[in-house]
């Protein structure tokens, strides 16, 4: 027997024995979607219905052929006309309808409505079938509202709780701003204990009304929502806390930290979190709450801090952060590639922690780092560490944290797909543009969960101190006082306590906010104090051997003394790779004793503590740390010329890498973070800030040595900096005047670092005339001072001036030169390796652009053999790219595929893009001659795209010689043609002018004629 099953609710569907009809057109659907509800119906009606618009004798005709189709879609005689003028279903059909279900069976009501009548559906033209459809979902989901709430109420009636959360939940569905079926569901929670549920069930509805508008939960929902808070509070009654357990409130803030944590443990989406709130109002304490309930052996937890002063300092937050992956790493014998793991220590100089490690070169010039690697080399040890445990990042204070910082966070996170790596950030709510963009932009993520912490209501507050002081009699005018004065703020209500529980003296709460504070420090002895005082001067933790340093007493004496400040909670102790240190408990402490001391008495303190920390600078990276400490401690001394001279090595330092980036290859989120980069108007205010400072030390010092050894360096860096940015005019000014400056107080060593820079301008501008001049001064003045390691690297430029200029005689005759003063003796030879394989790789270039290409790949395999043995990736992926240059022009296609794939192994290791494009071109060309032209078309786009970003003249120019020669290829390559004709759809000559121009601009003579040649041949054929 045929049945036809036809479902209404949600998507309509209508099938004949399980196979779905297919209808021709809407109005015929419509037709039958309107007999199916109403059974039957007169022709007039059906024509006004759907034809409304159209003639009489039109809509008539038009519904006769929509019965017609009707039937022929089924092959019965699904409809009949009992009348002329009736329309109506065929009665001895089995026809199963939902709707039918939904009004007759009250069993199977709830599971026949899928969702709202029609949904999705709709006809053009039939403005009285849309109202009829409309009036009709509305009253069948009103109906459904009313069976869900009949069931509700029968449930409780009976005593069943089996559906009342799945009637609930359905009943939301339906209508979201119910807020009658939320009361419903967290009545429901609250008598089946799941308090947790109520809260987030709370919590999410007053987000909705909030954001979509802009009201809160009425009375009777806050009512349950109140109710269960004292119930949970209660259950903590009768407790003895103490300061540091002490912890009230914000239930709902911590079961949402609870529920996301167990969500990510459980591998679900759990997000990361941003606990947002004015200072003092218990943002870390409701973090380390949250962490107490946390098995530190389930998940790794790596912490820092970000500190106001540091805020000008890239990356100093993350240098905490990257220590304790780098012990993770080393205790649990976690193995990384060697390659990341240097890459990072040359940003992060803590992560090189192994016993006897070397720093290995790998990259000659950090200056070539790229930002975006740090953060995918990060996200990529993080994969290694997740293997183990899940980690968890937690970062306070980011209001505070430096763009660059914010810029890695953000990349991080976005690199974070498989919920291994979840982070906490603390946040004032102050407002700040890049934390604004930061939160923005991981919201559009979905990527964080943002929890505000408002201050504490009266009757919050009356309940924080009853739970605090359970056994102290306070009045209800008291209570107001203490709620006038602290407006509800955590930290100032935790103080009021304290003096209470102190000494009892409840008069001290007729005092303002300060004199809170100041009552804190009364009992406290003078050695306690005097302690404070220089633990005052710290912006993070005072280290224990400074304050015996300062003090004169020995340690023992000095943790007695800190004993009895523990003990009040104003000091705490900390203790990383084994050193002892000290910190406030909270920063408004710290401030507080700060401004209380004189200006004379900071000052000489600050000046102490920064020849303290200058004795312990170890002339290497991890040096950038301390030099924030002495900028801040020299600053505050008024010692204009230390604190001038930690500026100038600190922005140099950040200089050297941030300013010298690679194009983004292939991150799509880029959007996400670029905001965040240490940008050109930041370095230029950093610039001209120490330029202000130079002239403010000229001025309060004279021109002293000293002080004109630093207007130098500032000269040498922003000389440079201008340069890099293109500004040749002013960067090359500064320069000529810092060589100046230098060679008029004999200062030698400056004055050679300026001759190298004019000389780098040069390579950079192929002005040779001016290279020479240059090269000439330098080479003289090392020689004046006998610096053979510069009179090495000065031959070795002086050789590439002269390849330059075509004199590849002359310019080996220097090259050769230069290896032999490296090579005076084997400890000089291995410091200055590097150098002598970039001389080998010069001269493989001068015997490739004279076709001598088995001498030439003799020099390169003697360069490829140093950089092994060193291990400087880059060098090494650009000598196997030329030596595979000079293996295909010589025709040896196998032996220079086997270069070719090692540099493309090492680009992978690293991820850089220079030189990048002519590798892959010439891989584009190899597996053409291998007839792989799919991976050679690849190839060929990646060179493309890789040129382009990086838009250096020379490779743009080789990319362009490749698509010639393949071009070349295709005329008599039909298979080539197939496969290429869509990309390369210029003529010959297009590709060979477009090569030659940008060869021209890169004084590529070798290239231009390898062009010339292909032209020409092809001309001839």
């Amino acid at each position: 027997m045929i049945v036809i099953y036809a479902k209404l609710f949600g998507t309509p569907v209508i099938k004949i024995n399980e196979e779905e009809i297919i209808f021709p057109y809407n109005k015929v659907k419509a037709l039958f979607y309107y007999l199916l509800v109403n059974k039957k119906a007169s022709r007039d009606e059906l024509a006004g219905l759907l034809w409304t618009d159209e003639e009489e004798n039109v809509a008539k005709k038009n519904l006769r052929n929509a019965i017609y189709k009707i039937k022929k879609s089924f092959d019965e005689e699904v409809i009949i006309s009992p009348k002329k003028s009736i329309v109506m279903l065929n009665p001895n059909m089995d026809i199963e309808l939902d709707i039918d279900i939904f009004l007759n069976d009250k069993d199977k009501c709830i599971e026949a409505y899928k969702g709202e009548f029609l949904q999705g559906f709709f006809v053009k033209n039939a403005e009285e079938f849309e109202e009829w459809v409309i009036k009709t979902r509305e009253n069948l989901k009103e109906k459904y509202i009313g069976k869900l709430y009949d069931k509700i109420s029968e449930d409780i009636k009976n005593s069943i709780d089996n559906n009342i959360e799945r009637y609930a939940k359905l009943l939301i569905n339906v209508d979201e701003f119910d807020e009658k079926a939320y009361r419903i569901l967290m009545d429901h929670y609250k008598n089946t204990r799941s308090y947790g549920k109520v809260i987030d069930t709370y919590n999410k509805l007053s987000q909705l009304l909030d954001k979509e508008l802009g009201i809160t939960p009425d009375e009777q929902t806050r009512e349950i929502f109140n109710e269960v808070l004292d119930i949970m509070n209660e259950g903590q009654k009768g407790k003895t806390i103490s300061s540091t357990d002490f912890f009230y409130g914000r239930c709902n803030e911590l079961r949402l930290l609870e529920n996301n944590y167990k969500n990510f443990t459980t591998g679900n989406n759990g997000k990361s979190a941003i606990i947002t709130g004015e200072a003092g109002i218990g943002k870390s304490r409701l973090k380390d709450k949250f962490i107490e309930s946390i098995d530190s052996e389930e998940v790794y937890i790596f912490q820092t801090s970000c500190y106001q002063v540091e805020k000008e300092y890239l990356l100093k937050p993350w240098n905490a952060i990257i220590s304790k992956i780098s012990d993770t790493i080393m205790n649990d014998k976690i193995t990384i590639p060697t390659v990341w793991e240097n890459i990072i220590s040359n940003i992060f100089p803590e992560f090189h922690k192994k016993e006897g490690s070397t720093n290995i070169k790998l990259i000659e010039n950090i200056e070539t780092l790229k930002y975006e690697m740090i953060a995918d080399i990060i996200s990529d040890i993080l994969k290694k560490i997740t293997e183990k445990k899940k980690v968890i990042f937690i970062f306070e204070d980011i209001q505070w944290m430096d763009s660059m910082s914010l810029s890695l966070l953000s990349s991080v996170m976005l690199h974070q797909h498989k919920n291994n790596t979840i982070f906490i950030a603390t946040c004032r709510n102050e407002y700040d543009s890049n934390v604004d963009k930061f939160i923005t932009t991981m919201n559009s993520y979905n990527k964080i969960l943002a929890i505000d912490l408002p201050r504490f209501n009266s009757e919050e507050v009356e309940g924080f101190i009853k739970k605090a002081l359970p056994d102290y009699r306070i009045t209800r005018e008291m209570l107001k006082k203490i709620y006038d004065e602290t407006e509800g703020n955590t930290f100032f209500l935790n103080e009021y306590l304290n003096i209470i529980k102190s000494n009892g003296d409840t008069n001290i709460m007729s005092v303002k906010m300060q004199d809170i504070l100041k009552s804190r420090f009364l009992y406290i002895s003078d050695e306690g104090k005097k302690i404070l005082n220089i633990a005052s001067l710290f912006f993070d933790e005072v280290p224990l051997n400074i304050l015996e340093d300062l003090t004169g007493k020995d340690q023992l004496e000095i943790m007695d003394i800190i004993e009895e400040l523990e003990n009040k909670f104003i000091l705490k102790e900390l203790n990383s790779n084994d050193k002892i240190s000290f910190k406030f408990t909270h920063q408004k402490l710290r401030e507080f004793v700060y401004i209380k001391q004189s200006d004379g008495r900071k000052k000489i303190l600050h000046n102490k503590i920064g020849d303290l920390l200058e004795k312990t600078l170890r002339n290497n990276k991890t040096d950038i740390n301390t030099y924030h400490k002495l900028i801040y401690h020299y600053s505050n001394s008024d010692n204009a010329v230390k604190s001038l001279n930690y500026k100038i090595k600190s922005l140099n330092y950040y200089l050297n890498f941030s300013h010298e980036l690679f194009p983004i290859l292939s991150n799509t989120d880029t959007e996400a973070y670029k905001y965040a980069y240490f940008s050109k108007q930041q370095t230029i205010k950093h610039l001209k800030d120490i330029e202000n400072l130079v002239k403010e030390a000229k001025k309060k010092e004279g021109a002293t040595e000293e002080v004109i050894e630093l207007e130098i360096a500032f000269l040498h860096m922003k000389g440079r900096y201008l340069i890099r940015e293109g500004d040749y005019d002013q960067g090359t000014g500064f320069i000529q005047e810092m060589i100046e400056k230098s060679l008029e107080i004999r200062d030698r060593d400056y004055a050679l670092e300026g001759y190298k820079q004019m000389i780098y301008f040069c390579i950079q501008t192929n002005n040779t005339e001016l290279m020479i001049k240059y090269v000439s001064s330098a080479l003289n003045l090392a020689v004046e001072c006998n610096y053979h390691k510069e009179i090495g690297i000065l031959l070795r430029l002086k050789g590439l001036y002269n390849i330059m200029c075509g004199e590849y005689e002359e310019a080996e005759k220097l090259l050769n030169e230069s290896i032999n003063i490296f090579n005076v003796t084997k400890q000089v030879a291995d410091k200055y390796s590097l150098n002598i394989a970039a001389a080998y790789n010069y001269i493989g270039e001068i015997r490739r652009f004279n076709m001598k290409f088995v001498e030439s790949l003799n020099y390169y395999d003697k360069a490829i053999a140093i950089c092994e043995n060193k291990n400087a990736l880059t060098s090494l992926a650009v000598f196997n790219i030329n030596a595979g240059q000079a293996a295909f022009d010589m025709g040896d296609y196998c032996r220079a595929k086997d270069y070719f794939e090692k540099a493309y192994e090492l680009y992978n290791q690293f991820d850089s893009v220079w030189r990048r494009s002519i590798l892959e071109a010439f891989m584009a060309l190899l597996n053409v001659k291998e007839g792989n032209y799919n991976e050679a078309l690849q190839y060929l786009k990646n060179a493309d795209l890789h040129s382009q970003k990086i838009k250096n003249p020379h490779e743009i120019g080789v990319v362009y010689r490749v698509k010639a020669e393949i071009r070349v290829g295709m005329e008599e390559n039909e298979n080539l043609n197939k496969v290429f004709s869509k990309y390369l759809d210029k003529d010959i000559n297009y590709y060979c002018d477009e090569g030659v121009k940008f060869l021209k601009e890169a004084r590529d003579n070798y290239e231009i004629e390898v062009i010339d040649i292909l032209r020409k041949s092809y001309e001839i054929s």
